[in-house]
């Protein structure tokens, strides 16, 4: 066997291997990173399978082998991302009083303020969420302030940062610590057009990552609390902003098998959002979760505006404005989840 098969076979191997690493429930951001590069694994395994085929090593068994763990690695990746495929087509008519949102995350350094203000006078959003603003952000975005009856401002110099601004009737505003005072995030309680309450929440936890948290439990704790706020609430309920989490991860099902709430990508496709450059290493961590008495009519990213993530925008109604049942969490998960939280807690005073 030449060195050419050598490194073929064992990137291939690797590459394999690397897929199923998120499954294991290790919080170290190694283990997490290959959660949110699923699409780029998915596209290099099937360029090595193919490969493989036609490059074979001499050994059978060793030839037999990579080919059997490459498709695997496929069947499985597939299997997390099919539910995200866009099988279903999104609405072509938007309803008259449906509610519009940018959410985005707006790198604090970026000092390109003028092409989000001016996409912002351009789409006239009812709901403007900004992350990673700071006091020069809140300063810029003054210039639209007034097209908003009302803002909440959490202006941070740590990158978590926060302004919301709305055009809809706002009953209550409150900003959140749930798991360290280094991370805001926002609740309201808002009026639809048609006079129906619901609430709206936006969130930046911090990611796992070398450069921020070493393991994803401060992130997952954030969300589980969110969750279980979102749960005992029991109304139309929209939770946006940048999760630091892939829309296919663990920690989202979890949070939306807790929270009740459904993930807006389902059947619509990826919407991926960071990095803007480059565009093929792009994955979905904007996300945006909604009540099933809501129904999300249109989701799609905006032009870039500087920031190393691209806007999200969204369309919504609420669509059953009678009182729901929520059942209750069952006693495992409910532990589950009580065991993030704390772990998370104990991990921002060990990590911040």
């Amino acid at each position: 066997m030449d060195y050419w098969h050598i490194v073929l076979n064992t990137l291939s191997i690797l590459c394999a291997l690397v897929s199923f690493l998120p499954f294991l429930d290790f919080k170290h951001w190694f283990f997490r990173i290959f959660d949110f590069v699923r699409l780029q694994l998915l596209a290099l395994l099937v360029v090595l399978f193919i490969t493989d085929l036609f490059f074979s090593s001499g050994s059978l068994f060793l030839g037999t082998l990579t080919q059997v763990l490459l498709l695997m690695a496929i069947a499985y990746q597939l299997f997390i991302i099919w539910p995200y495929l866009p099988f279903r087509k999104q609405s072509k008519g938007v309803p008259e009083k449906a509610i519009t949102l940018i959410s985005v995350n707006v790198l604090q350094k970026n000092t390109d303020y003028q092409k989000l203000i001016g996409l912002v006078k351009t789409i006239q959003p009812d709901l403007f969420l900004t992350m990673e603003s700071n006091l020069e952000w809140e300063k810029a975005l003054s210039e639209i302030e007034s097209d908003f009856t009302f803002s909440h401002k959490m202006s941070k110099e740590n990158r978590y940062g926060m302004h919301l601004y709305s055009k809809l009737k706002v009953k209550s505003c409150q900003g959140h610590y749930l798991i360290s005072d280094e991370h805001p995030s926002i609740e309201a309680t808002l009026v639809d057009k048609n006079g129906t309450d619901f609430t709206f929440w936006g969130i930046h936890p911090p990611p796992p990552s070398p450069t921020e948290k070493p393991t994803s439990k401060q992130k997952d704790a954030e969300l589980m609390m969110v969750a279980r706020k979102v749960h005992d609430k029991k109304m139309p309920t929209l939770v946006s902003g940048d999760f630091n989490n892939v829309c296919w991860s663990k920690s989202s099902k979890l949070f939306s098998k807790i929270s009740k709430l459904k993930d807006a990508r389902l059947g619509k496709g990826f919407y991926s959002t960071f990095p803007v450059k480059p565009k093929l290493f792009r994955f979905p961590i904007d996300l945006l979760f909604h009540s099933r008495d809501m129904e999300v009519h249109q989701i799609k990213t905006l032009p870039a505006i500087g920031s190393d993530h691209l806007p999200l925008f969204a369309t919504f109604t609420i669509t059953d404005t009678g009182h729901k049942t929520v059942k209750a969490i069952e006693p495992e998960l409910k532990q589950e989840v009580v065991s993030i939280i704390v772990e998370g807690k104990e991990a921002a005073q060990e990590e911040n």
